[in-house]
């Protein structure tokens, strides 16, 4: 990658561990630094982080705030960068069925779907 890193500046590699493929400083274990996955979403509750995508102790994935512990959003299902047309919450939440992928809107009142180009599918 020609990133450097932010800590040392030293370039940042993809590395593979028990998760998946991460990206992380070159120069481990001297600087610790692990760039967070961000989905490209802004946080909806404090409208100035990123969403970035983190694992729970039993490892299943979630989605958060990168300014925890000030912002506590949190959700289950990928955000998608795209407003409810219905009840304008400021993200979807992407969902996969045997049909296909679609945006679903996290509201429990609204009902709001709409199908996924395959492009814009991030698995």
């Amino acid at each position: 990658l020609d990133e450097p890193c932010p800590t040392c500046g030293k370039n940042l590699v993809k590395k593979f561990g028990r998760f998946g493929e991460f990206i992380a400083c070159s120069s481990y274990p001297t600087c610790k630094y692990v760039k967070q996955k961000t989905v490209g979403v802004k946080c909806p509750t404090c409208s100035t982080g990123d969403i970035i995508e983190r694992r729970s102790k039993k490892g299943k994935t979630f989605y958060g705030c990168n300014r925890y512990p000030e912002c506590d959003f949190v959700a289950w299902g990928k955000p998608v960068a795209k407003a409810c047309p219905e009840c304008n919450n400021p993200y979807l939440i992407e969902k996969f069925l045997k049909s296909g992928a679609f945006a679903q809107c996290p509201n429990a009142e609204c009902k709001y779907k709409e199908a996924l180009a395959t492009e814009e599918v991030t698995a």
